[in-house]
């Protein structure tokens, strides 16, 4: 590289006399062409431009056409040997002298060319102003009518500012284009403006655009402003724009809201906002900003909230966030704050915030160190609450925020409590009645999590009475037992079955919640129980429904219908619920439900409870296409089949109990000696699927319906059929489209049941429906007793499946759907036409008279039209209920060549 300095001053113009210093450096690599550095000098600022010699070439032609200049004044090319060492140190001398001789030709202005190739439009304050007012000239009017943002660096702002205190010209050059007043006619009738400066050195320059200072008192009509990486001292002007600002942004610019809010305080110690009553002297008054409704100073380096704040009694939206705030002070003077946002700040504790934030809606308090709650109690208006990233670590802080009674959003993400388990629901449980309302962490709440909710307060007040029972606060004087009529104005029904009749109550979903409610009464009723309970109750009294320890967690709440392996004839109503440590089913009872009482028994309604530790749960039995489980623990009293007659909601529970059980301590693998010789040798890693049983790591069987059994419930199908006809059919008759658990209504009257009933109601009967490609089915089926457990000796009294109706499809008529009797039923129509009977037995009943064979066949069924044979069966669940009217639908129009008629009744 070869360097020469030459120093020239020059004047651009008449009047104060800037300095140009030159000095061209000349890059000599091993390349075609030389590139020259010009290194300028205007007073306290440098620059640096690179140019070549063609670019020295084209200005000189330029400047020949337009200002005349003398064509010989600029060095000529040379073809050969330009590169040579002397040439370029030559070239040089020349070139200093061609620029020093431009700028005395020309001492009054720069002409345009020669400004733009020395770079004055990017460094220099004349050639800055007059870019940015040929640019307004040709888009001011474009940007005024679009209401856009237009945005300003301070290097242009300290430009206008350092044009309009000279005593010059507004057009220097002569080009009308360039004229200053372009620039503030714009900037009187701008509305948005953006001021974003920069860190370090502009260019290629020493310029510190932070160190600029600059005037906005040009700006007559703006509403919103935003300054960014600026200072608050070279900010100049602000105040002026008090009357008609709405919206003010700082970022990364200040230290104190003072210093924007009142830049005057800087020159007067004491000082009172406008309109406001002092009781001592002040050396100022201090007008406020009339239309700010919006204060953005997130991102500075803020440390407390001033007495500034009192101008600004209009503001709605507060951002405070990303400052170095300890306390929250002199904001109840702002009586119209909305929103505020002091996140990621440095707080500690807000006591009694009620009496500085006032009415807020919104509040942000994301990223800072609160670890109580206790000064958020009275924020009553408060809707949007974000409290992420904090060091809360105790749920009961949330009981604090628990009873305002607008909140809908609360964000606790990033908190140490989140890792607590069922840590959502234990937050709702703390809003009570208002859980379905909150939003936690932006998700809502689901229907599951309020089911948890309602078991969680009710735990919760069990707790609470047992408390006060222990204390000697409050000794209960008397036990009430409850009317099962008091429950329920819904229809009562007569569920038969073998040895008893067991009498079961339709509740609507807000009592099943009441009942959910009332769970703490088991503690009150545990006397009652142990006297009016029937026999086989009173084994279940050491069940108490209690967690066994804190650190148990309510996983899952399931209601559905039980049958117990001791009485396999009754069908219950329970309430299931799954911990981290056992299985609780909450059940309700009857006087009548298993035994014969006193007329004053048969009106108790008493829940009982029966629970089995995962750590002593054998093996989960899952029925056909998932519509009932069956719990296997270690004795009979512990075998308990659960009737979900829902799929979905039995997939959820077995995936449920498997998270449940891999949460226990696993079990060492036994000795070799207490293993069979061969399983030494195999592998019995657990978690895989081995013929239709997955072994849990936990060593929990869960066995899934087999080959073997479909192929039974096929056969026995098959058999009914292949008896009633002689045509041979193929075995694709016999495939089984459709399982499904339902209830046969019928309608019969309640002798003998001991309840006020009318004369007539309906009486429910479970059955098992099998739909095949021609035919339907309703059986009676044990749920409880198949498959035989380990420690069964004889196999049960009654067969598993007994066919009880079978219809052809063909033989349907149509499908009614009707809102009378329970609303999920649906009657399906056949004609009685002769043919043969699919329920024929080859024993001496099939020669039975003709009356006892009518009212075996046709004893299960609801009268209907003549020549009508009508099936109202009742499915619980939704999606079955679709199902099995599409299947339906689907076999019949294969059949029959026409649409299924699906009528609605009223």
């Amino acid at each position: 590289m070869c360097r020469l300095e030459a120093a020239l001053k020059t004047t651009s113009y008449s009047g104060p006399v800037w300095s140009h210093q030159f000095n061209v450096v000349a890059l000599c690599p091993a390349v075609v062409f030389q590139v020259y550095i010009i290194e300028v000098t205007d007073g306290e600022h440098r620059w640096t431009v690179k140019h070549r010699y063609s670019d020295f070439y084209d200005l000189h032609e330029k400047l020949t056409v337009e200002k005349k200049v003398d064509k010989r004044l600029l060095p000529p090319k040379k073809i050969l040997g330009k590169n040579s060492k002397s040439l370029v140190e030559r070239r040089q001398k020349e070139l200093e002298l061609y620029l020093q001789t431009l700028l005395l030709q020309f001492p009054q202005a720069t002409p345009t060319p020669l400004a733009n190739f020395l770079h004055f439009h990017l460094y220099e304050i004349n050639g800055i102003t007059a870019a940015l007012a040929e640019e307004l000239f040709h888009k001011g009017e474009q940007l005024l009518q679009a209401g856009e943002v237009f945005s300003l660096r301070p290097l242009q702002l300290y430009s206008i500012s350092q044009q309009l205190r000279l005593a010059k010209p507004t057009c220097c050059n002569g080009d009308a284009k360039t004229d200053l007043g372009h620039i503030l006619d714009f900037t009187c009738r701008l509305r948005y403006l953006k001021i974003s400066g920069t860190r370090g050195p502009v260019g290629t320059s020493n310029i510190q655009e932070s160190s600029l200072p600059f005037d906005l008192s040009v700006f007559k009509s703006l509403l919103q402003i935003e300054v960014s990486d600026c200072s608050s001292q070279q900010i100049q002007g602000l105040s002026s724009l008090r009357s008609s600002l709405a919206t003010l942004c700082v970022h990364r610019s200040t230290e104190t809201m003072m210093s924007i809010l009142v830049p005057e305080a800087s020159e007067f110690s004491q000082w009172e906002p406008e309109g406001a009553e002092s009781g001592c002297p002040v050396t100022a008054v201090i007008p406020v900003w009339r239309n700010l409704t919006t204060l953005d100073m997130s991102h500075n380096c803020i440390s407390t909230i001033d007495s500034s704040v009192k101008l600004i009694r209009k503001v709605e939206f507060l951002d405070l966030s990303y400052n170095q705030l300890s306390s929250v002070e002199n904001l109840q003077h702002l009586y119209n704050l909305v929103h505020v946002d002091l996140s990621y700040n440095g707080l500690r504790v807000l006591e009694a915030a009620h009496t500085r934030l006032g009415n807020i809606k919104t509040l942000s308090l994301a990223g800072n160190q609160l670890d109580r709650l206790t000064g958020l109690t009275k924020l009553y208006s408060l809707v949007n609450l974000d409290l992420s990233h904090n060091q809360l670590a105790q749920l009961e802080e949330i009981r604090n925020i628990g009873s305002l009674p607008c909140l809908e959003k609360l964000n606790l993400s990033s908190n140490p409590m989140c890792i607590i388990p069922d840590y959502r629901t234990k937050v709702l449980a703390q809003f009570g009645d208002r859980a379905a309302e909150v939003c936690l962490d932006g998700t809502v709440t689901t229907e599951k999590e309020l089911d948890t909710v309602e078991v969680l307060k009710a735990i919760q007040k069990a707790k609470e009475v047992k408390d006060r029972m222990s204390s000697g606060d409050k000794k209960v004087q008397s036990v009430t037992c409850r009317d099962a009529q008091d429950l329920t104005t819904q229809t009562t029904f007569r569920v038969e079955g073998s040895g008893c009749d067991t009498i079961v109550t339709e509740k609507s979903k807000n009592v099943t919640k009441l009942t959910m409610r009332e769970i703490q009464s088991l503690l009150i009723f545990r006397n009652v129980l142990r006297k009016y309970s029937s026999p086989f109750l009173k084994i279940l009294l050491n069940h108490i429904f209690t967690l066994q320890s804190e650190a148990e967690e309510v996983r899952q709440v399931l209601w559905l219908s039980v049958v117990l392996y001791k009485s396999p004839e009754a069908e219950l109503t329970c309430c299931l619920l799954l911990s981290t440590d056992t299985i609780y089913f909450l059940l309700e009872d009857s006087a009548s439900t298993l035994g014969h009482h006193s007329d004053f028994e048969c009106y108790l309604y008493l829940c009982c409870c029966l629970s089995i530790r995962l750590s002593e749960l054998l093996s989960v039995n899952v029925g056909l296409f998932d519509q009932y489980f069956r719990v296997v623990g270690r004795s009979a009293d512990h075998i308990v089949c659960c009737l979900s007659r829902d799929s979905y909601g039995t997939g959820v529970f077995l995936q449920e109990l498997m998270e449940a059980l891999s949460l226990q301590q696993h079990l060492p693998p036994p000795e070799p000696s207490d293993q069979d010789f061969y399983s030494q040798f195999t592998n019995t890693n657990t978690g895989k699927m081995q013929n239709y049983e997955l072994v849990h790591s936990s060593r929990v069987k869960f066995i899934y319906p087999s080959e073997e059994e479909m192929g039974d419930l096929t056969f026995i199908v098959a058999e009914r059929k292949t008896l009633a006809i002689t045509a041979p059919l193929s075995s694709c008759s016999f495939n089984i489209l459709l399982y499904l658990l339902v209830f046969q209504v019928r309608t019969s009257s309640l002798q003998g049941s001991g309840l006020p009933a009318p004369a007539s109601s309906p009486v429910l009967q479970p059955r098992t429906l099998i739909l095949t490609s021609t035919d339907v089915f309703l059986l009676d089926e044990d749920y409880v007793s198949y498959p035989l457990p380990d420690f069964a000796k004889e196999p049960p009294s009654r067969e598993r499946y007994q066919l009880r109706e079978a219809r052809r499809i063909r033989d349907l008529d149509r499908v009614l759907l009707g809102y009378q009797t329970y609303p999920q039923a649906l009657t399906l129509v056949f004609d009685d036409l002769p043919g043969p009977d699919l329920l024929c037995h080859l024993t001496m009943d099939h020669f039975a008279a003709g009356g006892e064979e009518a009212s075996r066949r046709g004893g299960g069924v609801s009268g209907g039209a003549e020549g009508e044979v009508q099936w109202c069966v009742f499915v619980p669940g939704a999606d079955s209920r679709e199902r099995l009217i599409s299947l339906l639908a689907r076999q019949w129009e294969a059949l029959c060549s026409r649409e299924l008629p699906v009528e609605l009744t009223g």
